[in-house]
C-alpha cells in the first residue's frame, strides 16, 4: 500500500479547503459567469494538494460534491439525441475525481506500487460494459448516428463512475475509515434533504441543489429512496444504540422531501424498496406493522400534491401525444412518451441495429434506462449491463450475509434494497447514468466491497495465526 501523509488533527488543510470552497460557492451563486473560471482553477489547485496529501480527505470531498457541486454546462449533442440534447455537464466532483486519480497514479509511480486495482466480482462486467459502450459509440460515430464527440464524453462519464468505485476499494484498509465515509455520505444527505424541505413552500417540485432552473425532481427522488434504504438498514443493524436513534431521525428527515418531489417513479421505487426489506431483513415483522400503520394513516398525512401527482397519470386534460387505455381513460403525456420510447426501441432501433446499437447519443432521447441501453449498445451492451447489475446486487447480498460489523452490514442491506428499488425506477428513467444517483451508488458499492475485502483478509490472517499456533 502506498505511504500516505496523514494530516494533523485538527486538520488545517481541511479547514482551509472547506472555507475557500464555501466562499467560492457563495461567489458562484452571486455571479456565476464571473467566478466560474477562477473557481475551477482554485479548485484544481486545491484538489492536487489534497489528493497528494491524503486520498481519504479527497474522498470525503468527492462524497460531499456528488450532491453539492454546481455544474458547468457544455451545450451540444446530436439532433436532440439522448441526454446530449441537454448538453454535457462538468461538475466539481468530476474535476476532483480526475485530480485525485492522476495524483494517486503519480504517487504510486513514485513509490513503485502500481498494482493498485484489487480483484473484485465487478471488474469483468465493468470492463465488458464500458468496452461495449466505447465500441458501439465508435461504430456509431463513423456510421453517422453519433453526430458529435459528445457521445464519447458520456462514455468517459460512465468510466468515471467505475473509477470512483476503485478509488474507494483500493484506498480503504480500515473499518474506521469506512465508518467515516458513511458518516460523510449521511451528512451530505441530511444537508440536501434540508435544502429540499426549504423548497416546499415555493410551490414547485422539490429538487436537489445546483440542478438549474428546471431541476430534476425524479433524480432527487431516486437518490432519496436509496439513502432512505441505507439509513433504514443501519437503523436495523447498527450495534450502537445512539447511532440507531440518529438513523431513525434521518428517516424522518429524508421522507419529507421525497414526498414533495412528486416523482411517481420514485414512489414506485420506494414501495419496491420496502417490500425488499420485508423479504431480506430479519426485522420484517416491525416493517409489516409499520407499513400497515402507514397505509391506515395515509389518508390523513399524505399531502394533496402527492395524490394529485399520482392521479395526474390518468386525469390529465386531453393533449396531443396521450395514449388511450380505454374510451375515456388515457395516460398523461409523460407516461405516454416513455411507453412510446420503449416501443421505438423494440420495433425500430433494435431490429435495425441488434448487435451494437447506434452508439451512445446515437438514438433519440430516451428517459428509460433499459430501452436506452438496448438502442445505443444493442444485445452486446445490454447483456454486459445486466451482468453488471447482477454482480452489483451480488456484492450487496454478500455484504448483508457476511459482514460482522453491524453498521456496515446495515449499509449493505440498505444498499441492496435501495438498489432493487432503482431497478424499477430505471424502467422510466436513466437511473444508472445520472450522476446524482450513480455516484452515490458506486460509493456504496465501494464501501461494501472494501468491507468484505477487509474482513476476508482479517479472517485469513486469523486462520494463518491459529494454524501456526497449532503447529
Amino acid at each position: 500500500m502506498a505511504r500516505v501523509i496523514h494530516l494533523p488533527y485538527p486538520p488545517v488543510l481541511l479547514f482551509t479547503v472547506l472555507s475557500v470552497s464555501v466562499l467560492l460557492l457563495v461567489a458562484y451563486q452571486l455571479a456565476p459567469g464571473m467566478v466560474l473560471l477562477p473557481m475551477a482553477v482554485a479548485f484544481g489547485i486545491m484538489m492536487v494538494m489534497i489528493s497528494f496529501t491524503s486520498v481519504e480527505l479527497s474522498i470525503y470531498l468527492i462524497i460531499a460534491f456528488t450532491l453539492l457541486s454546481p455544474e458547468i454546462s457544455l451545450s451540444g449533442g446530436s439532433n436532440q439525441s439522448t441526454t446530449a440534447s441537454r448538453g454535457v455537464t462538468i461538475r466539481l466532483d468530476d474535476m476532483l475525481l480526475a485530480m485525485a486519480c492522476l495524483t494517486w497514479l503519480f504517487r504510486m509511480a513514485i513509490t513503485k506500487e502500481l498494482n493498485f486495482v484489487r480483484r473484485t466480482p465487478i471488474n469483468q462486467p465493468i470492463l465488458w460494459y464500458w468496452g461495449a459502450t466505447m465500441l458501439a459509440t465508435l461504430f456509431g460515430f463513423y456510421s453517422g448516428y453519433v453526430e458529435s464527440i459528445y457521445g464519447f464524453f458520456f462514455v468517459l462519464k460512465y468510466l468515471e463512475y467505475f473509477v470512483l468505485f476503485y478509488v474507494i476499494v483500493n484506498d480503504a484498509h480500515d473499518r474506521k475509515v469506512l465508518h467515516r465515509y458513511v458518516a460523510v455520505l449521511m451528512i451530505t444527505c441530511l444537508i440536501v434533504s434540508l435544502v429540499g424541505i426549504s423548497q416546499i413552500g415555493g410551490g414547485e417540485r422539490v429538487s436537489a441543489p445546483f440542478e438549474g432552473k428546471e431541476g430534476e425532481p425524479n433524480t432527487f427522488g431516486a437518490y432519496l429512496v436509496l439513502m432512505f434504504a441505507v439509513a433504514l438498514g443501519m437503523f436495523f443493524e447498527d450495534d450502537d444504540g445512539a447511532h440507531r436513534k440518529r438513523w431513525l431521525a434521518m428517516l424522518g428527515v429524508i421522507v419529507v422531501p421525497l414526498t414533495f418531489t412528486e416523482s411517481r417513479s420514485s414512489y414506485l421505487a420506494f414501495i419496491v424498496m420496502l417490500l425488499s426489506f420485508i423479504y431480506c431483513s430479519s426485522k420484517r415483522n416491525i416493517l409489516i406493522i409499520a407499513s400497515l400503520t402507514m397505509i391506515m394513516l395515509a389518508p390523513f398525512v399524505v399531502p394533496q400534491t402527492m395524490v394529485d401527482r399520482i392521479m395526474f397519470t390518468f386525469d390529465q386534460a386531453g393533449q396531443v401525444g396521450q395514449l388511450k387505455l380505454a374510451q375515456h381513460v388515457h395516460l398523461d403525456t409523460s407516461t405516454s412518451d416513455r411507453l412510446l420510447q420503449w416501443y421505438k426501441a423494440l420495433t425500430v432501433y433494435f431490429p435495425n441495429h441488434p448487435i451494437l446499437g447506434r452508439g451512445v447519443t446515437g438514438a433519440t432521447f430516451m428517459d428509460a434506462q433499459y430501452a436506452r441501453v438496448l438502442s445505443e449498445t444493442g444485445l452486446v451492451g445490454l447483456t454486459a449491463f445486466l451482468w453488471l447489475l447482477y454482480r452489483i446486487g451480488s456484492v450487496f447480498r454478500q455484504g448483508r450475509r457476511e459482514l460482522t460489523d453491524g453498521r456496515l452490514r446495515g449499509v449493505a442491506l440498505g444498499s441492496l434494497c435501495g438498489f432493487l428499488g432503482l431497478l424499477v425506477h430505471a424502467v422510466g428513467s436513466n437511473s444508472f447514468i445520472i450522476v446524482r444517483i450513480m455516484e452515490p451508488l458506486m460509493i456504496l458499492l465501494g464501501l461494501v466491497m472494501a468491507a468484505l475485502l477487509i474482513q476476508r483478509k482479517e479472517e485469513a490472517e486469523l486462520g494463518s495465526s491459529l494454524e501456526a499456533v497449532g503447529r
